[in-house]
């Protein structure tokens, strides 16, 4: 190119320079046509060429479950759908070990636990039989089968697991509680009460009310539906407030008294029953407790007959009615 310094007639000379150091590969940069691209010929500088464009333009985004969206114009959204149980999709981690969602996806931290779970749970395995008790034995849990009729729970010689056992002597099992409401005897209320499963019974009786003041109380046995109306023997002594004491006596009798109902003042008495629910001895019965005609009364009596075998009593009145309570117990042999 031309100085400052140069002349006017250095000026051809110059441009002569100047144009044969011009690099001749720039005219590979002339031209091209309508919808060529400029593309790169070789690695060596300035080289360039016009091609076609043969990428092609698009013109739709086509989609197919779970990717949703898409479109052939204007601006084209993508996005993935939710998993479910019925279909492929995007689906959220959860730690939770008790979820009940089809649409969560366990994390190794979830499926950890639940095996952690599992692994410490009781096999359902484990007992096999409607009344089987699980116990944990010296390392793991353990089945106690169920007992028999009539056997208790209890502990081991050894103190080291539970075990099925007869109850043990003197033991007491409730049988009923029968509640009657203004009648002559209670016929019905105590059937039954009396099984082989006992020989003795506690009967105690709860607020007697007599329609009359004083009234006679009796008992009598039963033998199935039959009640038994002779061959009592056996005595009541009453004592008053005032130490006045009165002895009745049964001798061959339909009945044995018991105590004396009052209209007032409730009766409550104490009665034990032995020789009961067999047929091979007498049956005895004997008792204490306060009558409502403010009476102490002790009283004790037997049934002659060995041959039957009793299951009940009556507690009755010659005239007018009762009303109580009386829960019967059966005591273990």
């Amino acid at each position: 190119m031309p100085t400052s310094t140069d002349l006017v007639t250095d000026l051809p000379a110059d441009f002569e320079v100047f144009g044969q150091a011009v690099d001749t590969s720039m005219a590979d940069l002339k031209g091209g046509t309508t919808g060529q691209i400029l593309s790169k010929t070789t690695n060596t500088d300035m080289d360039f060429t016009w091609i076609t464009n043969d990428v092609g333009d698009i013109t739709a985004v086509n989609v197919t479950a779970p990717i949703t969206g898409g479109g052939s114009s204007g601006a084209v959204t993508i996005g993935v759908s939710a998993a479910s149980t019925s279909a492929s999709g995007v689906v959220q981690l959860s730690d939770s070990t008790s979820t009940t969602s089809s649409v969560l996806a366990s994390t190794p931290t979830a499926t950890k636990s639940a095996y952690d779970l599992a692994n410490a749970a009781i096999a359902k395995s484990l007992v096999t039989t409607a009344g089987d008790i699980i116990y944990r034995n010296a390392t793991v849990p353990a089945r106690l089968g169920i007992g028999t009729a009539g056997q208790v729970l209890k502990v081991n010689s050894g103190a080291t697991a539970p075990e099925w056992g007869a109850s043990p002597s003197g033991s007491m099992t409730k049988i009923t509680t029968g509640t009657f409401t203004t009648v002559a005897n209670t016929s019905t209320t105590f059937d039954g009460v009396f099984t082989s499963t006992y020989k003795k019974y506690l009967i105690v009786t709860n607020n007697l009310i007599a329609s009359s003041n004083p009234l006679t109380i009796d008992i009598q046995l039963r033998a199935g539906a039959v009640t038994k109306a002779a061959n009592y023997y056996g005595a009541i002594t009453r004592t008053g407030y005032l130490g006045t004491s009165t002895i009745v006596a049964a001798n061959n009798a339909a009945s044995c008294q018991i105590s004396q109902g009052s209209t007032t003042y409730p009766t409550g008495l104490t009665m034990y029953f032995t020789n009961v629910g067999n047929s091979s001895q007498k049956a005895v019965f004997y008792g204490n407790g306060m009558s409502g005609n403010d009476n102490a009364a002790t009283f004790m009596g037997y049934h002659q007959d060995t041959a039957d075998t009793y299951t009940g009593f009556i507690l009755s009145v010659a005239s007018g009615t009762i009303s109580g309570v009386v829960t019967v117990y059966g005591l273990e042999n």
